[in-house]
């Protein structure tokens, strides 16, 4: 409800103007509703896009690729690797790489599992120069759950929805204080 899978679309879709790739990996909504969100905020400008969808979702675009579940780490880590390959084929310098959401990932697996999965899966982003971009539902995991996957991350987004109606959002570093609320709408 706060617009975070927005948020993150739109933070991905900043790159198209530069020629910069987006990479969406979906664990709550279908890859091909994902991809028609992400089309529109980029104006049919031609950009590499792809979208791993985990919910094992059938699509007619080649653009999406299914795993079975969003269990399944080795698959999403494949078809990961696969894109980014096929990025690099394609001349691609830059990939920016969204989650969607962690939560239902930790619906399938153990956090220890997940936050190893996403040590090696954020080290191939950062070793690539490449922006990543995670969401995680805080209010589904207690504090330490979250505490644990932000020590992977350089910085955190906190959105909400505020008093008055609208998104706010905060920039968090992981050893700094948050900066103010600020309306992102």
């Amino acid at each position: 409800m706060s617009g975070k899978r927005e948020l993150l679309l739109q933070l991905l879709a900043r790159g198209a103007p530069d020629d910069e790739g987006a990479i969406v990996v979906t664990s709550r909504n279908p890859g091909a509703d994902v991809a028609e969100e992400f089309s529109s905020m980029i104006d049919d400008q031609d950009t590499f896009f792809r979208v791993i969808d985990c919910l094992g979702s059938e699509s007619e675009f080649d653009f999406v690729h299914s795993v079975s579940s969003p269990g399944d780490l080795t698959g999403i880590g494949i078809e990961f690797s696969e894109l980014a390959r096929e990025a690099n084929e394609r001349e691609v310098d830059r990939i920016r790489i969204g989650f969607d959401s962690l939560s239902p990932l930790l619906m399938y697996v153990d956090l220890q599992r997940l936050f190893r999965f996403l040590h090696v899966f954020t080290s191939q982003i950062q070793s690539r120069d490449w922006l990543g971009l995670f969401a995680i539902d805080p209010d589904a995991h207690d504090e330490q759950v979250v505490n644990t996957i932000s020590q992977l991350f350089d910085g955190m987004i906190e959105v909400r929805v505020a008093d008055e109606g609208g998104r706010e959002a905060r920039i968090r570093g992981i050893t700094s204080s948050p900066t103010e609320w600020v309306p992102l709408d």
